[in-house]
C-alpha cells in the first residue's frame, strides 16, 4: 500500500527533525569566530592578491557569494522525498532561487575580466558540466527533483549570459538571499536549521536579522532623503508603523508563520522608507553595509561560513563604516 523506501525515509527524517530544536547554526557560528577573526585580519590582503579592489569588490562579492550559495544548495544533501506535507512549494521556489543564482554566476563568467583571463571557453563548459552533475545528485530520490534542478541551472545560465553588464547585482542578490531566508523559515527541517513550531528565540533572531538587512538594503538604495514631511505628521505615521511592526513581531514569534513574517517585512519597508524620506541627509553607503551584513547572517543561518566570510571581506573593502545607531534610527 505504501512505498517501503518512502516510509523508511520519512521515519529517518522525523527522527532527525527531533534533534533540530537546539540552535545548531549559532554553535557553528561561535566555532567559526577564529575563522572570521583571521578573515578580518588578513582577508583584504588575501583577496587583493586575486584582483579585488574597492572598485570591483561589489561585483566580486555578488559573484562569489552567489557561487557558494549555488554549490551549497546542490551539495548539502536535501531530499525532496521526505518534505513535510503532501504538497510543498519548496522545490519550485528553490528552483527559482537556483535559476536566479545561476544568472549571477554565469553572467560573472561572461562579463568579469578576471574570469575571462583565467578561464577559457573549454574551462567554462567543464564548470557548467560539473554544476549539472552536482544538480543531478542534489535532486536524487525523486526523478522530478533532478529534472527541476537541471532545468533551473540551464535556463539560468542562458539568461545570465545574455544579461546586460549594467544589471544591479546588489538588488538581485538581495532579493535572492531574502527569498532564501523565507525558504529557511518555510521548512527549517529541510535546511537542518531547526524544527518548525519549536524554533528558539535564537532561531527567530537570526531570521529577523536577515529580513531586516534585506529590507534595509533595498530601502536605503532607492529611497532618498527629502525632509518634506511635516514633523507632526511624521511622528504620527512613525508610531503607527511602529505599532504595526510590534504587533506583527509578537504574532510572528508566537506563530512562526511565513505570511506574518512577510507582513512584518512590509511594515518595516514603510517604517524605514518614512524615516529616510523625512531625514535631511541620507547616510552614504548604508545599503552596502546592510547588504554585506545580509550575506554574513545568511551564511550563518545555513551553516556555510564561507558565505559569511565573503560578506566580511566586502565590509573590509568598503571605506564607509556605518554605526549601529544609524540602523536604529530607521526604526
Amino acid at each position: 500500500m505504501f512505498d517501503d523506501f518512502l516510509i523508511a525515509s520519512t521515519a529517518v527524517s522525523s527522527f532527525n527533525n527531533a534533534a533540530l530544536i537546539n540552535p545548531f547554526f549559532f554553535a557553528i557560528g561561535l566555532l567559526s569566530l577564529p575563522l572570521f577573526f583571521m578573515v578580518y585580519l588578513y582577508g583584504r590582503d588575501f583577496a587583493s592578491r586575486f584582483g579585488w579592489t574597492n572598485q570591483n569588490a561589489e561585483h566580486k562579492t555578488s559573484f562569489w557569494s552567489a557561487t557558494f550559495l549555488t554549490m551549497f544548495i546542490m551539495l548539502f544533501g536535501g531530499n525532496y522525498a521526505v518534505i513535510r506535507g503532501g504538497i510543498s512549494l519548496l522545490p519550485l521556489l528553490l528552483a527559482v532561487v537556483l535559476f536566479a543564482l545561476m544568472m549571477v554566476v554565469s553572467n560573472g563568467f561572461v562579463r568579469f575580466k578576471y574570469v575571462e583571463k583565467t578561464y577559457n571557453k573549454k574551462s567554462r563548459w567543464i564548470f557548467l558540466g560539473l554544476l549539472l552533475i552536482s544538480a543531478i545528485f542534489s535532486g536524487m530520490m525523486t526523478w522530478w527533483g533532478m529534472l527541476l534542478q537541471i532545468s533551473a541551472i540551464i535556463c539560468g545560465t542562458i539568461v545570465g549570459c545574455r544579461l546586460k553588464s549594467n544589471t544591479s547585482w546588489v538588488v538581485l542578490t538581495t532579493l535572492i538571499y531574502g527569498m532564501m531566508t523565507v525558504l529557511v523559515l518555510m521548512q527549517p527541517e529541510y535546511f537542518r536549521f531547526g524544527q518548525l513550531g519549536h524554533l528558539t528565540i535564537v532561531h527567530l533572531m537570526g531570521i529577523l536579522l536577515a529580513g531586516f538587512f534585506a529590507v534595509t538594503t533595498l530601502v536605503s538604495r532607492y529611497i532618498k532623503a527629502h525632509g518634506k514631511i511635516r514633523q507632526s505628521a511624521y511622528i504620527k505615521l512613525k508610531w503607527l508603523f511602529r505599532i504595526i511592526s510590534i504587533l506583527a513581531l509578537i504574532l510572528f514569534v508566537s506563530t512562526e508563520s511565513v505570511p506574518v513574517f512577510l507582513g512584518l517585512l512590509i511594515a518595516l519597508v514603510f517604517l524605514e522608507s518614512l524615516s529616510i524620506y523625512h531625514s535631511q541627509k541620507s547616510v552614504d553607503g548604508m545599503y552596502k553595509q546592510s547588504w554585506a551584513l545580509l550575506i554574513f547572517v545568511l551564511g550563518l543561518l545555513i551553516v556555510c561560513p564561507v558565505i559569511s566570510a565573503t560578506g566580511l571581506i566586502y565590509l573590509l573593502f568598503n571605506p564607509k563604516k556605518i554605526k549601529l545607531l544609524d540602523f536604529l534610527r530607521l526604526l
